[in-house]
């Protein structure tokens, strides 16, 4: 009995403190005092924390450098050139635009600005192009731009490239084109008498370069459909772009030349004297725009 009662009176002991346990009053959390958000605290708090520092090794991704990079768009007023071969520098005299209506007697002006230039014409024309309104690099017929690194061997031609964005309208017949011009001596003035390398960027109204289509071959990511001819006794090369463009960035010149001599047309101990960007309306005119050009050698 003595040993039962023990147990019991250690039972009853061990409920009652559970029991005064559940009834004490529960400890009191203080509360968090949250001051307003305010200009001053702003102020006081500091700037955020640094951001984490780049992983060892790892490079931000390299952004191509254009070697001939578009200039920023600028005014589009300039002197109006309205004589038939009529021409004016612009951009500090790096490129020289030129009218050219050479080959129809339909009236036609070029404005010309630093950029570029627009055309003012209204050409009818079934036979062929009523004109060439352009930009020029280099020398032609004894007008040299200021600094051009032309003539030049095209043994010696380095990475030529130009990047061309152009303004056309939705009807007509004309092309957007490069025209670069060889000459066998370093020619200055007269007509070259070498070779005529074409570049058609933009066709409209189904016209057709000079010659017939020899094939096609993939410069600068594009195909371009090749055709060969010749204008009297110069021999022409004209590559046609299969999917037409209206800007042109950093398109590598060197390697159309590279290619028409593979081709047999233009010969590696000529001189390339000049190189021209523009349109040939044969059916209309205005509306034709060059809004930004440029064109380096070697990045220069």
């Amino acid at each position: 009995m003595g040993d039962s009662r023990r147990v019991l009176l250690a039972a009853v002991a061990v409920l009652v403190a559970l029991l005064a346990a559940c009834g004490a009053p529960a400890e009191q959390v203080p509360p968090i005092n949250v001051a307003p958000v305010t200009t001053e605290n702003l102020a006081n708090a500091g700037g955020l924390p640094a951001p984490a520092p780049a992983l060892p090794g790892v490079a931000a991704p390299a952004v191509p450098r254009l070697l001939a990079p578009l200039p920023a768009l600028g005014s589009r007023n300039g002197p109006r050139v309205c004589e038939k071969f009529g021409s004016v520098p612009v951009a500090g005299g790096r490129f020289e635009v030129q009218n050219d209506a050479w080959g129809a007697e339909t009236p036609q002006c070029t404005t010309a600005f630093d950029t570029g230039f627009s055309v003012q014409a209204s050409h009818r024309k079934d036979s062929g192009p009523a004109a060439y309104p352009s930009i020029v690099w280099g020398c032609n017929h004894g007008t040299c731009t200021r600094n051009t690194p032309f003539p030049r061997p095209v043994a010696d031609l380095g990475d030529v490239r130009s990047s061309w964005s152009v303004t056309v309208p939705d009807t007509g017949r004309y092309n957007a084109s490069y025209d670069v011009w060889f000459d066998p001596q370093p020619r200055r003035d007269g007509d070259n008498t070498g070779a005529e390398l074409m570049i058609w960027t933009v066709r409209a109204g189904g016209i057709d370069p000079i010659g017939s289509k020899r094939g096609t071959t993939t410069i600068a990511g594009a195909a371009w459909d090749v055709y060969t001819g010749s204008n009297g006794d110069l021999p022409v090369i004209s590559y046609v772009r299969q999917q037409p463009t209206r800007q042109v960035l950093d398109l590598p010149i060197t390697e159309f030349v590279t290619d028409a001599q593979r081709q047999g047309v233009v010969r590696r101990e000529w001189f390339l004297t000049n190189l021209q960007a523009g349109f040939e309306p044969w059916v209309g005119g205005s509306g034709l725009s060059t809004d930004a050009f440029n064109a380096t050698r070697n990045g220069v």
